[in-house]
């Protein structure tokens, strides 16, 4: 079957849109290895400095990582523990997945 898809036709969603249970705000005390059951939205207050890993590459794939501490940074890795990016203190993130690898897209 032949596809309709032009680009012109605009996707509408008639409501607001809502996540359930797509925001996580915790205090952690150890480094915390995310998987895609967990809230894409994280807001973590750290302990000291922190990693959190990302869960293995998946197309299209998103997490939005808010540091909730005025002095400590969280490292954020992929699941080959190399880094992507550390969100700095008081700061958030959102980070992309392309399928093959882990990408920054915003910092503030």
């Amino acid at each position: 079957m032949a596809s309709d898809y032009n680009s012109a036709q605009a996707f509408k969603v008639a409501r607001h849109f809502e996540f359930k249970n797509g925001v996580n705000i915790q205090s952690i005390v150890d480094n915390k290895t995310l998987t895609y059951k967990d809230s894409m939205i994280q807001i973590l207050d750290v302990d000291s400095n922190r990693d959190v890993i990302l869960p293995a590459e998946r197309n299209g794939a998103i997490f939005f990582i808010k540091n909730e501490n005025s002095t400590y940074a969280i490292t954020v890795k992929n699941a080959g523990a190399s880094t992507v990016a550390a969100v700095a203190a008081s700061e958030g993130s959102l980070f992309a997945c392309d399928g093959s690898d882990w990408k920054l897209v915003i910092k503030a």
